[in-house]
């Protein structure tokens, strides 16, 4: 009955609405296992997201989830996120910002982000200036600093390099290119990331990314999976994994988790 419910819904909203929109809503709801040396604990995870552009997105120019970005779209956006382990407390994440695209191709970024654990808060400001290369390529300079009550300060300088390149056959890979300098307290560091998304065509995409992070002792590297597929112009699926391995004078924490999400265009 369920199935069949979420069917006629999908259904409906996808017959509703145009290709083009201007504000997008998804929702995920995952699980995961925390383990340190023989002690784990598992979680669940349910997240919110939206998406208010300033303008009606373009989705013509090339993969529907990369639909904003081609077309230079300006937007502010929101998320919530809750953390819920079997043992221990809630983790609430809530966070809101912005992309502006100028005429020039200049672009101009901000962010504010608190997380709650139940016993400490963390606050993240964040802004970031860059620009388009060309049509399918941008690259953003941002600066980041965290105000965590367990562990201090955490400053970071981070650029980001983001393309599209269209292959035969109406297939594009997409890829992520990034290095981080971290300040956190008395240590510093670097990060590095790298990713690419498969698209087989504008509805269905594949990528795969990684992420390396070395400050003084602590070391942490993740690998993401990621798949997208618009069963219509404006509705989504998604799928994630991620593992992520921890190593700071101690035992190595091990992190991994999935999430399943669906989003809808308006």
């Amino acid at each position: 009955m369920k199935k069949q419910l979420l069917t006629v819904a999908i259904a409906t909203i996808a017959s509703s609405y145009a290709s083009a929109y201007q504000f997008e809503v998804s929702a995920g709801l995952g699980q995961g296992e925390v383990e340190a040396g023989n002690v784990s604990n598992d979680y669940d995870a349910a997240l919110i997201y939206g998406e208010l552009h300033f303008e009606q997105v373009d989705t013509s120019k090339g993969p529907l989830a990369e639909a904003a970005f081609l077309d230079k779209s300006s937007f502010i956006d929101f998320s919530l996120v809750n953390i819920d382990p079997d043992n221990g407390d809630d983790t609430d994440n809530y966070g809101f910002g912005g992309r502006f695209v100028t005429d020039t191709n200049l672009i101009l970024e901000a962010s504010y982000d608190q997380a709650d654990d139940g016993t400490n808060d963390a606050d993240t400001f964040g802004f970031g200036i860059g620009t388009y290369i060309n049509d399918t390529t941008d690259v953003v300079v941002s600066y980041s600093t965290t105000d965590d009550d367990a562990s201090g300060d955490l400053d970071v300088l981070d650029v980001q390099l983001h393309s599209i390149q269209a292959m035969a056959q109406g297939a594009s890979v997409a890829f992520d290119l990034g290095a981080s300098v971290i300040d956190a307290e008395d240590d510093d560091g670097f990060g590095v990331n790298a990713g690419a998304t498969y698209y087989f065509n504008n509805m269905f995409g594949i990528g795969l990314s990684a992420e390396f992070v070395d400050v003084d002792s602590y070391e942490r590297d993740t690998i993401s999976l990621d798949l997208s597929y618009f069963v219509a112009p404006n509705v989504e699926v998604a799928f994630s994994y991620f593992d992520t391995t921890e190593d700071y004078n101690g035992p190595e924490l091990d992190t991994d988790g999935f999430l399943i999400g669906v989003a809808g265009r308006f």
